[in-house]
């Protein structure tokens, strides 16, 4: 089966094509046909936009990560492991960790 844009070429060359429905006239084909090109070069125009934004916001996303790992390991260096200012920023003191205990042997 042809496609539209063939159809569009096909009726062109038709010299006697008059369709009874003024819609299917050729130079309206033609029209519906270039702006369905140029609504495709939009959406592309679109996509590319898009693409661009995500990788701009991952991008950012990343810096930002990084900026945090480096600001929490600098408050540990600056004020130590077991400061009270490391729990104000959301870490655990070092005096407040679990201390390992040993594990039982299972009774036989």
């Amino acid at each position: 089966m042809a496609s539209g844009r063939t159809w569009v070429s096909a009726t062109q060359s038709l010299p006697d094509y008059q369709p009874m429905n003024p819609d299917y006239a050729a130079a309206q084909l033609l029209q519906l046909q270039a702006a369905l090109a140029q609504a495709e070069q939009a959406e592309q125009v679109a996509e590319q936009a898009l693409a661009q934004a995500r990788a701009l916001r991952a991008e950012c996303s990343h810096r930002y990560h990084n900026a945090v790992v480096g600001a929490r390991t600098q408050v540990l260096a600056q004020y130590g492991l077991d400061s009270h200012v490391v729990a104000l920023v959301g870490l655990t003191r070092k005096s407040d960790r679990r201390r390992p205990t040993r594990r039982q042997a299972p009774a036989q």
